[in-house]
């Protein structure tokens, strides 16, 4: 076997590390300048959507098995958002804040709920964010049926989560392509709630006061979206 030349080994492996930190450096530069070219058409697409109701709603629903969105307790809470936006660090676009704007509502008193990623040590970190519920309206209050034990699954749970992963997936994808998820052009088909809402059993017990009969107990009926 041929003298391993330890020396010339690690001088080609000098060079691989600084071209992959040199490549970093370049990709986060272009991810802060399209961030920037980025905002005033989002900052568009924003005054248009507006005028769209429950859009936001609509899209976090086409995605409701990545998000773990309840509909029988998440939808009613979900109606009174608003709008979500993601507001990036100028200087470096893996720090990161999702914004999401509630109108006034029965199920909690924030006006906004805002998760902040941080980036640091080469990792990105999510913090918690403490949501002010009403009395019994908490989701996490929840428990399936039978199993006390068993937390229903709930979208408002990603809220106290630390893990980042999902954070960055809600940045990166269903942020920029909300108009195509709204659509039902990506991901699962599309849910409307309407206002005549049918009166469902959401198979769950509510821990705080099991003889609530609130509206986050109801279904919201489902139709499929237009294309």
């Amino acid at each position: 076997m041929a003298e391993i030349d330890q020396a010339a080994l690690e001088a080609v492996q000098d060079d691989i590390t600084a071209i992959a930190e040199a490549t970093e450096k370049v990709e986060l530069e272009l991810a802060n300048k399209r961030n920037e070219l980025m905002r005033p058409v989002y900052e568009k697409r924003r005054e248009v959507i507006a005028k769209l109701p429950k859009f936001w709603s609509v899209v976090i629903q086409n995605h409701s098995e990545l998000l773990q969105v309840n509909e029988a307790t998440d939808l009613p809470i979900l109606e009174h958002l608003t709008d979500i936006w993601v507001n990036y660090d100028p200087k470096d676009s893996r720090n990161f804040d999702i914004i999401f704007t509630f109108k006034e509502n029965p199920f909690f008193t924030n006006k906004e709920l805002v998760k902040k990623i941080v980036f640091k040590d080469d990792e990105s970190t999510s913090e918690a964010v403490k949501i002010d519920w009403k009395e019994g309206k908490d989701p996490s209050k929840k428990r399936k049926k039978g199993d006390d034990d068993e937390p229903l699954e709930s979208f408002f749970s990603w809220f106290d989560d630390e893990d980042a992963q999902l954070s960055e997936i809600f940045a990166e994808k269903i942020f920029p392509e909300a108009i195509s998820i709204f659509a039902g052009e990506d991901g699962d088909e599309v849910v409307f709630g309407e206002d005549d809402e049918d009166d469902e059993d959401d198979g769950s017990v509510d821990l705080e006061d099991e003889d609530d009969d609130d509206e986050e107990d109801e279904k919201p009926a489902k139709k499929k979206g237009r294309k």
